[in-house]
């Protein structure tokens, strides 16, 4: 298997955070902050991972709350030193835990101390189990940690829970797990033109498709240009029903921008969810309620707090 360096250390002892770490949220922090604070005297701190969750691989649907690239820009901004990954594929799921601990772990990471969580699992037939990596430690010669499960509202926070709350619409529930507004990085490309002919000119923004997309709604959000430039904005996730639309598209109104935004990468923040999709019999209803979206998004928007440019949880 090959193995890719995201800031390498070098040769160096480390304290290693195994996992997925789709979404970067609450749970996955506890692990980082502890990688953190085990890291050897003069070695690092790192997370391996995988660029793809394991059972999705298994059920051939990937779908997820943060591009790789993403990812790694979270991870490097909680504090780690290194990222290291591979490919998952199922040849590699068929190997035996210990070869995992002896070719990775001890091999070409010089564990000196690992952290995991409760189910974490690895190897063949998902084998390997926090248990047997106590096992490997003591026979190898390095430390385990086992993080218990982290809760909000007496529930453990969960990739597949952020999921199931973006799917419903819920993203202020998705920010609470989070520790953030999810947000979606893409290119700004041609639409059909309806919104400017309203009044309202939209940024048809390109999502990668393995993403997970909130559900089709009307939402406030905040809208981040390439330059670091954030805009109130509102967001539609539909397929223009009013206008018989067959497409999925991610169309965000910028309330005070005026410009052409055609080929300008756009980071759109998810803060809160205003109504459903609705098919309105004439276009002059549907402005109507465009207006009374935006004062909406706007007022909501106004009490929120930035920080850096992008609005952050209280």
């Amino acid at each position: 298997m090959k193995l890719h360096w995201v800031k390498p250390q070098g040769l160096c002892r480390r304290s290693v955070a195994l996992g997925t770490f789709d979404g970067v949220h609450l749970g996955h922090r506890q692990l980082i902050d502890v990688a953190i604070a085990k890291r050897p005297s003069f070695g690092c701190s790192t997370v391996f991972t995988f660029d793809t969750p394991p059972e999705q691989v298994f059920t051939g649907r990937v779908r997820l709350l943060t591009d790789f690239t993403v990812r790694q820009d979270l991870l490097f901004e909680q504090g780690i030193d290194e990222v290291v990954w591979v490919a998952f594929d199922k040849s590699l799921a068929a190997e035996p835990p210990e070869q995992f601990v002896r070719d990775i772990l001890i091999r070409a990471l010089r564990v000196d101390h690992v952290v995991c969580g409760f189910n974490f699992r690895f190897g063949h037939q998902a084998r390997g189990t926090p248990d047997l990596l106590r096992e490997f430690g003591q026979r190898y010669g390095f430390s385990v940690d086992v993080v218990e499960p982290f809760l909000v509202d007496g529930k453990t926070v969960s990739s597949t829970r952020i999921r199931q709350c973006l799917l419903a619409g819920r993203v202020k529930e998705a920010a609470h797990l989070l520790g953030r507004f999810q947000s979606y990085v893409g290119v700004v490309t041609s639409g059909a033109g309806r919104g400017r002919k309203l009044g309202f000119p939209t940024a048809n923004v390109a999502v990668a498709k393995e993403l997970v997309l909130p559900e089709d709604a009307v939402y406030a959000t905040w809208s981040i240009l390439g330059s670091g430039q954030g805009y109130p904005s509102v967001t539609a996730v539909s397929r223009n029903p009013t206008f018989e639309g067959k497409q999925r598209t991610v169309e965000s109104y910028l309330l005070d921008f005026s410009g052409d935004l055609y080929g300008q990468v756009m980071e759109i923040q998810f803060l809160s969810k205003l109504r459903g999709i609705v098919r309105y019999d004439d276009v002059k209803t549907l402005k109507k309620q465009i207006e009374l979206d935006v004062a909406e998004a706007r007022a909501h928007i106004s009490r929120m707090r930035l920080q850096q440019g992008r609005v952050v949880l209280e």
